[in-house]
């Protein structure tokens, strides 16, 4: 009887150890995506727009977790990760899509001030930049 009782244990043991395993591993995959997510949100604009796709990969990584946290009895974890986690993953998704959005507009932008040799020059960048987003966005509006 003693034999079964060990084996039990050894059992529910294991399973702890898979489940804590499982745990760090959502975690590890949680921060790296988090991290590209926001070094890709600062590369130029055709690699940025990935960025948006780390977020929602790691929104998903983050619900993963906090369901995780309130099964294991810890609703406190969840909660501060989900109060500071959607809010920043939301952020670099909307960058993203602001960037698709528009994309025109910040490529010109992007172009010019990357062949700008003085600050003269990119504050030129800069103005033209508002008033060719501003065209932009009447064209748009249909104005």
């Amino acid at each position: 009887m003693s034999s079964e009782h060990d084996t039990e244990g050894t059992g529910a043991t294991a399973s702890g150890t898979d489940a804590a395993s499982r745990h760090r591993r959502l975690v590890r995959a949680l921060l790296l995506t988090m991290l590209a997510s926001w070094l890709l949100l600062l590369t130029p604009l055709p690699f940025s727009l990935a960025a948006g796709i780390g977020a929602l990969v790691a929104l998903v990584l983050l619900v993963l977790l906090a369901v995780q946290a309130f099964r294991q009895g810890r609703p406190g974890m969840a909660v501060i990760s989900l109060i500071i986690g959607v809010p920043a993953t939301l952020m670099i998704t909307a960058g993203s899509f602001l960037s698709l959005l528009f994309y025109g507009p910040m490529a010109e932008i992007e172009e010019c001030r990357a062949t700008a040799l003085t600050e003269q020059a990119r504050v030129q960048c800069d103005v033209e930049a508002q008033d060719s987003m501003a065209s932009w966005i009447s064209d748009l509006m249909g104005g």
